[in-house]
């Protein structure tokens, strides 16, 4: 299984809950990023194939067949449902006791991951944003590259799947293939 070190998430989602509600970025676009989160939310309702280049080199897939995920990384397999997580390495499959969210450290960041932290930047003073868009896997995404108290970059697609990510120079992924289907066998 790949491993990474989520520290750019960890930070964010930590100082999440400081901000008064109706503050915004000091500098930026909070529109721009309540866009974003509104893409993002979407993820979790759209089934999906999605096939990124990880920063390591290696690939990962993730199927969406909701309300399950599976993120597939080599003969590694994470699936998130509405009953926990299920861990499977070197053919066998286990449940981490007590996980209900999916663990750190599965080589790819989440669009769950992604809209606390973007959402969290939404309203996080003296936080800079930059609104663009981009291509990926033949699909235009909004993009936010966004600096202050954690460094990230993200590209979501219209249908809210994410199709770039780096955080920190960290974390980093990108969309290379993306179909509108699922085999719902690879997520259990």
């Amino acid at each position: 299984m790949i491993r990474v070190r989520p520290l750019a998430a960890v930070a964010v989602l930590a100082l999440a809950g400081c901000a008064a509600p109706g503050d915004r970025p000091g500098q930026g676009d909070g529109a721009g990023l309540d866009a974003l989160v509104d893409r993002l939310g979407q993820a979790s309702s759209a089934t999906y194939t999605a096939v990124y280049a990880l920063g390591t080199g290696e690939m990962a897939t993730v199927v969406s067949a909701p309300p399950r995920t599976a993120t597939i990384s080599g003969d590694d397999r994470l699936i998130v449902g509405p009953d926990g997580v299920t861990l499977c390495q070197d053919g066998a499959c286990s449940r981490p006791p007590g996980a209900a969210d999916a663990p750190g450290g599965t080589g790819i960041v989440t669009p769950e991951q992604v809209r606390a932290m973007v959402s969290a930047a939404a309203h996080l003073p003296g936080v800079d944003v930059a609104m663009s868009t981009a291509t990926f896997a033949g699909r235009e995404a909004l993009c936010a590259d966004v600096h202050g108290l954690s460094d990230f970059t993200v590209c979501v697609t219209a249908d809210g799947v994410l199709a770039s990510f780096r955080g920190d120079g960290e974390i980093t992924l990108e969309l290379t293939r993306l179909t509108g289907s699922a085999d719902a066998s690879l997520v259990g």
